[in-house]
């Protein structure tokens, strides 16, 4: 007995592997220590990103939004700032425009920002885009299971070095007036694939581990979740996970690959009624809606698809499609 409400799986790739990016973000942290000790944004940015776009001879990375393979595809397709666009966006219930206070009333306390989650931070340009550019003001967080990717994005943050961080435009809300930047953005080294069962529990479990100091454990999880790309790599995994409730004709525990069991342990990082935005370039959006709103046996609670982020489609062997695809779910 196999399980098949799923869409084909991809074939395993080195983007699937943690091997492969623990060493792409240790040679690109290593180039940007190398080349970078100014803590003028501007300068920083000079002297990580050429002039033409292209690698060095000596094969070293710039440290470009743009220059991180998790990114790239990506940007290629503009799909960062549609997605900032959707997230900012007067029909989306948590967006800025939505939650800010601009009233002086006595007694009148602000609203709660939303809380962010990105899953798969990679070099943590998203996180900088919604601060700076999407005026997201509430606890943010990007966690990857790579700890070079983390130190990366640790140090892009500090030096301001992101595109969004260089933008000519001042951080001013709608009456002009300039807004506090809100917190600083937290990294974190955590991989989502062995947190089930502890990591976000309401307890410890009982096994004695700690529970995570960021999780917002109290509200059930995050406001928004995002994810760029990182089902797309773990779909690339070849690793495999035993599911203890099943059994096969034989009696032998089935096998699963790890994506099939992210979307469930993604779905536990956002609160009820909160958002995931899944962003891939791997699966059609059919497919990733096949993925994310399976039947799991949890039918009170579950994803389901709130919206969808709009890009050029193009025609090819008489189908139609796209590039890239963003969904974004509610969590019910």
């Amino acid at each position: 007995m196999t399980d098949t409400n799923h869409p084909t799986h991809l074939s395993p790739s080195e983007l699937g592997t943690k091997d492969y990016w623990d060493t792409f973000y240790a040679r690109t942290l290593a180039h940007l220590s190398q080349k970078q000790t100014p803590t003028d944004a501007n300068e920083a940015h000079q002297t990580q990103v050429e002039a033409d776009g292209e690698e060095e001879e000596d094969d070293q990375e710039d440290v470009d939004d743009d220059s991180d393979p998790g990114t790239s595809w990506f940007s290629e397709y503009n799909a960062p700032d549609k997605v900032l666009r959707f997230l900012t966006g007067e029909e989306f219930p948590l967006a800025p425009v939505n939650t800010r206070t601009s009233g002086t009333t006595e007694g009148e306390g602000k609203r709660e920002q939303p809380s962010i989650l990105d899953l798969g931070t990679g070099n943590g340009s998203m996180l900088a885009l919604l601060r700076k550019r999407g005026h997201f003001r509430g606890e943010m967080v990007g966690v990857d299971y790579s700890r070079a990717s983390v130190e990366l994005a640790r140090r892009l943050q500090v030096l301001r070095a992101h595109e969004a961080y260089l933008s000519d435009s001042e951080d001013e809300g709608e009456d002009g007036v300039e807004e506090e930047e809100g917190k600083e953005i937290r990294f974190e080294e955590w991989d989502i694939l062995r947190a089930e069962g502890w990591a976000l529990a309401d307890a410890d479990n009982g096994g004695g581990r700690s529970r995570v100091d960021w999780f917002p454990y109290s509200r059930g999880g995050f406001d928004i979740v995002l994810d760029k790309g990182t089902f797309d790599a773990v779909s690339l995994s070849e690793e495999v996970v035993e599911d203890a409730e099943r059994k096969d004709g034989s009696g032998k525990t089935i096998q699963r690959r790890v994506c099939e069991t992210y979307p469930g342990i993604a779905r536990r990082t956002v609160r009820k009624g909160g958002f995931l935005v899944v962003t891939s370039c791997n699966w059609t959006e059919e497919e990733l809606v096949q993925w994310f709103t399976r039947e799991t046996g949890e039918e009170e609670d579950r994803l389901v698809v709130w919206g969808r982020v709009e890009y050029p489609t193009f025609r090819f062997g008489g189908r139609e499609g796209q590039g890239v695809v963003t969904v974004c779910f509610q969590r019910v």
